[in-house]
């Protein structure tokens, strides 16, 4: 791999969501998580956690609770519905009222045919789930304040709520209260708020409460087991593991406390305290258990995971590299927030020459903001991109699409930015957009499940040159959620969720690559060659020729051998990069590391560890840590695979031109700098 000089773009501060809630469907192995912006993600941990989509609720709709039954996702939050979503549009199906109030909390019975809602004046909704939809089944009796959280007993025939000062257990079929236990104060004029709950199969109920304690209950005589004082501040989130024989804790104080269930000689159980984690610094809102691993969120906006034994954490950030798009020719970079767009100019080192010694070159021309645009109405933006000569910017939300041109040649101080009117009506909203690199094309995929191309033309504006259907005629049977133009303008690539990656060529269906058991996270199409290269959720790579319609002689060699060292990463690759200088040099990235691939050399056996390139540039801070034992440092690399540790969170990559890369990455100091303060707690020698 030649030199090159790297645009490091910081100026990229995104705002994090915190994580206000986590549920989890085992069977699709899908886990779903709600953020302070009213935002829904879909991961899919089936293979590489990775967001599957994303679902953007409009602003004044609040998420407070998520559940799955069968694939089916429902929320509840303070407007007093209960919401199913569509996750094909992304867009919600329905939304059925409540009796009274806001929804503060949900949970679906074992037998996946029942929701339970609980409401701000003490309601238990019960509604049937039904084919389409759901139905208004009965409530239970009225209880003394609000319903903060509620779980079913595994039969279906009661219900545990918590509430101020005391838990109760409802009879389902009389809708009556049959226990109420109460939890006391700590102190006399505070009400102890009981924040979560979970259930049993042999109905013993755990509570998290306002004072701290880790309570248990047996449910079938409505008496305390035993209550442990496990945090210095609220107990927000409580889960157990699949066995049922560990509990786990967490809250304002964001310590994760866990409890094991131990047998006595007496054929009784107790509850023990045992290992303990400080995975967050601020408060955690939400814990979910996952085939063996525990996945953690709060108010720092990371989804943690962890295990132990063997000891493993991983935290992934708030942060999407579709919010990155880069115009090669005009050497502009469009960065995506959360209801704005930024388009900047990138600084220039003409003039400078590098040698060996010099690790940063100083800028002839620094960089400039040229525009920022808004969305109407303050709308979430869900896509955006710009064409690669910057003379057109498109985004969309939920329920409009934007197309406009803009001129940077203009006499006046800033550049001119006209909306573009005429668009098809078809395209209202789009999921996923994307211009050729000659800025003459511009494909989108609706939310109506279409794929249409735009011919652009300064003179006569955007023209509709195609429109296909590829759920019609079955090609596809999920969202699109990739999509890449060749380089000739030729072919038109996309991908959905379930692994369907289709060809259309010259308006019509021209290929279809085989479907693979896991869906791609990033793909592109290599310049002069037409080979389309391909990345897998679970880091199998695939180069398949466009022209001749079969994988290539390096992809079939590199299927039987995989370093399983790839395989194993837990970051999905995010984009591809080709060298401009070299066609044998592939550059894929994820969250902290960029692999260069070698095509020219010879592959590694599966069982070799990928070596890690050190230069005389590398910094010595990025080379110590885990990744140094993992990836052993070496100046030349004799393999095919070979990774630069560089970066912490690394968002988007790309090249502007010979020899010059743009790598946009955001400090993890900027994710937490404007929080919230977190739980003062006293530490041994300090002040």
């Amino acid at each position: 791999m030649s030199s090159h000089r790297i645009h490091s773009v910081r100026f990229y501060n995104p705002e994090p969501s915190a994580i206000h809630c986590i549920c989890y469907e085992k069977h699709t192995k899908r886990l779903s998580l709600s953020r302070s912006d009213n935002s829904i993600e879909v991961w899919d941990l089936a293979h590489t956690p990775h967001v599957d989509r994303v679902i953007q609720s409009s602003n004044d709709i609040s998420v407070e609770s998520l559940v799955w039954s069968n694939g089916r996702l429902f929320s509840s939050g303070l407007n007093g519905m209960v919401t199913e979503y569509d996750l094909l549009t992304l867009l919600p199906k329905y939304s059925t009222p409540v009796t009274s109030g806001a929804c503060w909390c949900l949970a679906v019975d074992h037998q996946n045919t029942t929701i339970a809602a609980g409401t701000e004046d003490g309601y238990i909704n019960l509604f049937q789930i039904v084919d389409d939809s759901i139905m208004y089944d009965k409530i239970l009796d009225k209880q003394e304040g609000r319903i903060m959280c509620l779980a079913w007993e595994v039969s279906g025939e009661r219900i545990v709520t918590g509430s101020e000062d005391a838990v109760r257990i409802w009879n389902v079929k009389t809708g009556h209260a049959i226990h109420k236990m109460t939890t006391g104060r700590a102190m006399t004029n505070r009400p102890t708020i009981v924040w979560c709950v979970t259930v049993t199969d042999d109905f013993t109920i755990i509570t998290g409460d306002s004072r701290g304690k880790l309570s248990m209950w047996d449910g079938n005589s409505g008496t305390s087991i035993a209550s442990h004082q496990s945090h210095k501040a609220d107990v927000l989130c409580v889960s157990l593991d699949d066995q049922q024989t560990t509990v786990y804790a967490a809250g304002v104080d964001p310590l994760i406390a866990t409890f094991e269930r131990i047998q006595l000689k007496s054929d009784s159980n107790k509850w023990v305290r045992s290992i303990q984690r400080r995975i967050h610094d601020h408060d955690v809102r939400a814990l979910a258990y996952c085939d063996g691993k525990l996945f953690s969120g709060g108010v720092d906006g990371y989804l943690a995971l962890s295990s132990y034994p063997p000891k493993v954490l991983l935290r992934y950030p708030p942060l999407s590299s579709s919010s990155v798009c880069l115009a090669p020719k005009a050497r502009c970079v469009l960065l995506r927030y959360a209801k704005y767009l930024e388009l900047w100019r990138l600084g220039d080192t003409q003039g400078w020459q590098s040698d060996h010694s010099q690790h940063t070159l100083p800028l002839s021309q620094d960089v400039v903001k040229l525009v920022q645009l808004h969305s109407k109405d303050s709308q979430h933006i869900r896509c955006a991109s710009v064409s690669g000569d910057a003379r057109w910017i498109a985004y969309s939300t939920d329920s409009l699409f934007r197309l406009y041109s803009l001129d940077l040649d203009t006499d006046e101080k800033e550049p001119r930015l006209t909306r573009v009117s005429g668009l098809s009506a078809e395209c209202n909203a789009v999921h996923c957009a994307q211009f050729s690199s000659d800025s003459s094309l511009l494909v989108c995929a609706t939310n109506l499940c279409t794929l249409v191309v735009f011919e652009l033309s300064e003179d006569a504006g955007p023209n509709l040159a195609h429109t296909f259907s590829p759920h019609s005629d079955k090609l596809m049977t999920d969202i699109i959620h990739l999509i890449t133009v060749s380089p000739d303008n030729e072919y038109i690539v996309a991908a959905d969720r379930k692994s369907n990656i289709v060809v259309w060529s010259s308006g019509k269906h021209y290929c279809s690559l085989p479907k693979y058991q896991c869906a791609p996270t990033a793909m592109a199409v290599q310049p002069h060659t037409n080979h389309l290269v391909v990345v897998y959720c679970d880091h199998k790579i695939v180069e398949f020729d466009l022209d001749k319609r079969k994988y290539t002689k390096f992809s079939r060699k590199l299927s039987e051998s995989h370093p399983k060292q790839w395989l194993a990463r837990s970051f999905p690759v995010s984009n591809i990069v080709f060298d401009p200088t070299n066609s044998n040099v592939i550059l894929m990235h994820d969250d902290s590391n960029i692999c260069v691939i070698d095509k020219f050399k010879n592959l590694p056996s599966p069982e070799a560890k990928i070596p890690r390139l050190v230069t005389s540039h590398s910094h010595p801070a990025h080379d110590t840590g885990d990744n140094s034992n993992q990836y052993p440092p070496s100046n030349t690399p004799q393999h095919a695979f070979h990774v630069v540790k560089k970066y912490k969170h690394l968002v988007y990559l790309g090249s502007v031109g010979d020899g010059e890369l743009v790598a946009v990455e955001v400090n993890p100091l900027m994710l937490t700098e404007n929080l919230p303060p977190p739980l003062k707690q006293k530490h041994f020698g300090a002040m």
